[in-house]
């Protein structure tokens, strides 16, 4: 179900809902410049079917939300991320933030920690500080492929894009071509409007780095990181995990900046497993979720 949902400055964000709105909510955060649907059809409906109440939506300057006429930072898009849950009447929601869509979530369970049960950060970073430099090799900003020189024309762009998702997927695990390029086009589809998402880069520069504040988090938090993550060298997660407090770790063998769509089970299944032990129970049950038991070491490290 498509929703519309008034920032606090009257920008109109645009929201998708899948399962029962009266089960625990789970919002997913989108990277810089990426609309809500990259986050792969699949793996909303597996969190649903898992008993969740899952919600997607468009940053400001990306697909059916609305461009903001100012300069924001990450604290800015933290602000839309609590209208989506207020506007829907979802929280306290389980947060699922990916790459800088992690600093977001981030920054909202610093601003509003009564909108959020627990967190989940894929790929992400606590900022600059992380003892690891970000990777020069990767794609310029955190979730979507690299701007490069102007093209020819409109196949070239597109070709330009699977490209781009090609580096973030990473050399590791076998690419998707029909997949990138089918999201490559629905993405363009899915804005009428003049592309504006490079605000997102601005907003990032203008965003501090986060390490000392959220060692004040007290919000249970599962750090997902790639080995192969070229955006955010595996460090970045590790920084994470010694800065929250009680959080998490998962490192994954062969994952890069963006897991691939036929991930989508093994890191729903991850994610479930976090969610159940952050819920309180009464869920529904979802085979899914079992995989965890078994692709997934019991210890937090490895």
């Amino acid at each position: 179900m498509e929703r519309t949902i008034a920032a606090d400055d009257g920008l109109l964000l645009w929201a998708e809902t899948f399962g029962d709105r009266r089960d625990p909510a789970v919002l997913l955060v989108m990277g810089a410049t990426a609309p809500g649907i990259v986050w792969p059809d699949e793996l909303c409906r597996l969190l649903a079917s898992a008993g969740y109440y899952v919600v997607r939506y468009d940053h400001r300057d990306t697909g059916r939300s609305g461009k903001s006429s100012a300069a924001y930072d990450l604290s800015t898009m933290a602000a839309d991320a609590a209208a989506v849950i207020a506007g829907l009447d979802a929280g306290p929601a389980h947060v699922v933030g990916q790459s800088a869509g992690g600093t977001v979530s981030l920054l909202l369970a610093l601003g509003r920690p009564g909108l959020v049960r627990s967190l989940v950060l894929l790929s992400s970073s606590p900022g600059t500080d992380a003892g690891a430099r970000r990777s020069r090799t990767g794609p310029s900003d955190a979730s979507e492929p690299e701007a490069g020189p102007p093209a020819a024309g409109p196949e070239e762009r597109r070709a330009m894009a699977v490209e781009g998702w090609r580096g973030l997927v990473g050399a590791a695990v076998p690419f998707d071509r029909a997949y990138w390029s089918d999201l490559v086009d629905r993405v363009a589809e899915h804005s009428s409007e003049r592309d504006t998402s490079a605000r997102h880069l601005a907003a990032m520069a203008r965003t501090p780095a986060l390490t000392d504040r959220i060692t004040a988090l007290r919000v249970p938090t599962l750090v997902v990181h790639g080995e192969q993550d070229r955006v955010f060298p595996v460090e970045h997660g590790e920084a994470l995990r010694r800065a929250i407090p009680d959080a998490r770790l998962r490192r994954i063998p062969g994952m890069g900046h963006i897991f691939p769509p036929h991930w989508s089970s093994t890191i729903g299944a991850l994610i479930v497993g976090h969610l159940r032990r952050n819920s309180g129970g009464g869920e529904k049950r979802h085979p899914g979720a079992l995989a965890q038991e078994i692709l997934w070491p019991k210890h937090d490290v490895y």
